[in-house]
Formats: structure tokens, C-alpha cells, sequence
């Protein structure tokens, strides 16, 4: 009888299960936006120079089965999850060794360093290798570069010299941030004449400083801030700023200062991390732990939910849109990792692709993806929905690799959380 009712609960807990909202968002063919494009031979920060994951480089070499990618140097760079920004041929990441935090910029085509600068911190494990979590930032205006240090210590360094402008800590009674479980992992961006941060406070969600000496401009929103990084988009005319905090998406007005538009989502251990995906006036986010994706549309002060799918489990791993289509590593730390092609109106899975480890970054260039997997391989193949069509795949570097890859000026970097840093050569012929 016992055995009889354990059945039964079973039975009844799994028919009771999480119902998913469906919907389309239809958008036509005819009304979707193209990808915001960088410069050649840039990728400013995190996940590009517009946080889109996209590259304009041209004249790659991609068809990997033919030719595959020549390494050209590598660096120690020390350990920590920070990625990798670049400007024509000068290049910057940073990383911890024995607890003290190095910024390095070095030179793309040799591998040496130029300048760095260092300051005392500790590694930090948290459930990870450890070290710092942002990209530098690069400000071409003002020739500055943006760091931070995952228990929040931001620095303005000048780009040609290494020599810091000016510092500010998110803790500071000035900002009143609160420092996440695993460390402050939101890189900063910048919009006009303001460098927008995530300080996550009360009155400090998010904040604008100036770039000149770092002192406040205004600060709004009470969110706790999560591990996702900010986006900037225009929205009928009118510039938004959108937050994926620990447990809410947050819309921003950054010309009144005010938050517009909140919405919860919450995740298993109020964890959000990936980067959301705005097109044609709706926000698509993705978490992992199990939770899945779900696309809103902008409506108004609201965000009305389109539909939610368990396809897209993006634990940090960010998602890129091509022509209506989400590419995306989804994978967690319940779920082994596989790149999916997604249609975007509908959340319909139009193919998908296993390969090895929990998770990995995907990025384009040139009509293509290129995949980064946790355990270090890197894959290319065609961006399109018809089918996944591999052009190839090489071992890059070895360990846990959870940083995306970068392209500039016809060369791949690619570093592993335990500071190993290598450039590849990607030019054609």
C-alpha cells in the first residue's frame, strides 16, 4: 500500500508540473532589425564592442577541414574568467596570481606586454578557479580603459600608458553597492558622455559616472544586482538601458534617470547571468539551474511575457542573434552542453548539436558561429537555421574555459579560467 501512494505522488507531482507559457511574437522577416555592427578591427568589451557577440571582420579564414588555425603566441595572464577587449593590434585582459590583480595590455601581433598595472586582491575561489570576472573596457573617446575587480574596485586607466586616472569603489558610501555571492561580474558600459555601472545598492542598481574623474551623475533602481551585464538600445526613438538583475528585468530611462519597466525572474539561487538579447521592441533573457528562457515584449511601463521555453538554459553563456535566429550554448550544471539554433517568434528549436562539458560561448563573424566549448575546443561552422554544418574544429588550449572568444584584426583569442591566454591567426591565405 505504501508502495501504492509513493506511486502515486510521483505520478501526480510530475503531471503537476511547471506549465510553460507559448506564443509567437511575429515578427516579420520584413521588420526585423540587423545586428548593430563594431568597427573593423575591434571588440571594445565584454561580448564585443555592442555586447551582441558580433564581429565585422572579414577575409577569415573559417573552413577549418582545409586549414586549420595557425597559434601565433601565448601568455600566463593569471587566473580569472575576464575576456579579452582589442583595438587594432593591442589587446587587454587581466588576471589574479597569488592574490594580486594585473590589467595587461599587450601586443596583439607578438604577445608581449606593453604596460601593466596591479593592485592587491584577493583570489576568491567562489565555486570557481576565482579572479576577476569583467573585460576591460575600452573608451577610444577619452582613450581610457575600464576595469574591475570582482569585490568591486573600478579603475580608469589611460590606454597608452597603464597610469591610473582615477578609481571608485561600488562599496563606497558614495554608491552603497552591495557585492553579489560570487563577486561583481557586471561590465560597465558606455552611453553619450556617461559610463553606465551596476553598483547595485539601494538607489544604485544601476549608476553614471563620468569618464573624466568618476564621480556621480545619477543612480536609480533597487534591484540586487546580478552577474548579467547591461544593454543599450533605442526604443521608438527614446534610448533604454535593460538590467537583468538577480531576480528582476529592469528597463531604464537613461535621459530621466527613472526605471520605466520591471518584471521578476527569478532563478535558483537568484543567480542571472547571461546577457539579454533586445530586437524590434521585444527583450529575450536566458538563465540556467533549470529555469530556461522566455521572450517579452516591451509594452508600454510593461513587459508582457510572449512565451518561456526549458531549451534555452544559459547558465553565463550569452546568446547571439542572426537574421531572427538565437544561437546559443545552452547547458548548466545539471545539463551537458549543446549549441542550438532557436527561432526567435516562437522559441521553436530548429537543430541542435552536443559536444562535450556543461556550457561554452558561441560568437559570429563572417556568416559564421564560432564555438568555444568548456573543455577548450573551438568549432566552426555555418550560422543557419537549415541545419548545423560543421567547417571545423581544433584543441586551443587545455582546462575549464569560460571566458568568450575574441576576434580583432584577423586574430582569435581564447584564455581558460586558469590564466592561459592564445591568439590564433584567422586571415585568409
Amino acid at each position: 500500500m505504501f508502495k501504492f501512494f509513493l506511486v502515486f505522488l510521483t505520478l501526480f507531482f510530475t503531471s503537476c508540473g511547471e506549465k510553460l507559457k507559448k506564443g509567437s511574437a511575429n515578427i516579420s522577416s520584413d521588420h526585423l532589425s540587423g545586428p548593430v555592427m563594431p568597427k573593423p578591427n575591434q571588440w571594445l568589451g565584454h561580448f564585443g564592442s555592442h555586447r551582441n557577440g558580433i564581429s565585422a571582420e572579414t577575409n577569415l579564414n573559417l573552413d577549418w577541414f582545409n586549414a586549420e588555425p595557425k597559434r601565433l603566441w601565448k601568455f600566463e595572464i593569471g587566473t580569472g574568467v575576464s575576456g579579452v577587449s582589442a583595438i587594432n593590434d593591442t589587446l587587454f585582459s587581466m588576471g589574479n596570481n597569488k592574490g594580486t590583480d594585473t590589467v595587461y595590455c599587450l601586443d596583439g601581433v607578438s604577445g608581449e606586454i606593453i604596460w601593466e598595472y596591479s593592485y592587491r586582491c584577493p583570489l576568491d575561489k567562489r565555486m570557481f578557479e576565482g579572479g576577476p570576472a569583467v573585460t576591460p573596457l575600452i573608451d577610444v573617446k577619452n582613450d581610457q580603459l575600464y576595469t574591475l575587480s570582482h569585490d568591486g574596485n573600478l579603475n580608469c586607466l589611460d590606454f597608452k600608458s597603464g597610469k591610473q586616472k582615477w578609481s571608485l569603489s561600488y562599496v563606497s558610501k558614495v554608491l552603497n553597492g552591495k557585492r553579489p555571492t560570487y563577486g561583481f561580474a557586471c561590465s560597465p558600459i558606455l552611453y553619450n558622455d556617461d559610463l553606465i555601472i551596476s553598483a547595485g545598492g539601494d538607489g544604485t542598481s544601476i549608476a553614471s559616472v563620468s569618464p573624466i574623474d568618476g564621480s556621480l551623475n545619477w543612480s536609480c533602481g533597487n534591484g540586487t544586482v546580478g552577474y548579467s551585464s547591461p544593454i543599450i538600445f533605442n526604443l521608438g526613438g527614446v534610448d533604454r538601458i535593460a538590467q537583468f538583475n538577480a531576480s528582476k528585468l529592469c528597463l531604464y530611462d537613461p535621459e530621466g534617470k527613472k526605471q520605466v519597466a520591471v518584471v521578476d525572474w527569478r532563478t535558483k539561487y537568484s543567480i542571472n547571468a547571461a546577457i539579454p538579447i533586445y530586437s524590434n521592441g521585444h527583450i529575450l533573457v536566458s538563465s540556467g539551474y533549470g529555469k530556461g528562457g522566455a521572450l517579452f515584449k516591451i509594452n508600454d511601463k510593461k513587459f508582457d511575457l510572449v512565451y518561456e521555453t526549458k531549451d534555452l538554459l544559459c547558465q553565463f553563456q550569452s546568446p547571439i542573434l542572426i537574421d531572427g535566429y538565437v544561437y546559443a550554448v545552452s547547458g548548466d550544471n545539471d545539463s551537458k552542453a549543446k549549441l542550438i539554433c532557436m527561432n526567435l517568434n516562437d522559441g521553436k528549436i530548429m537543430w541542435s548539436e552536443s559536444f562535450g562539458g556543461n556550457r561554452g560561448n558561441v560568437i559570429y563573424a563572417e556568416g559564421a558561429l564560432i564555438v568555444l566549448t568548456e573543455r577548450g575546443e573551438v568549432i566552426s561552422c555555418k550560422a543557419s537555421p537549415e541545419s548545423f554544418e560543421e567547417m571545423g574544429r581544433f584543441q586551443a588550449v587545455g582546462g575549464r574555459c569560460w571566458a568568450p572568444p575574441t576576434i580583432c584584426n584577423s586574430r582569435l583569442m581564447i584564455r581558460n579560467n586558469a590564466g592561459r591566454l592564445v591568439c590564433y591567426n584567422l586571415k585568409k591565405g
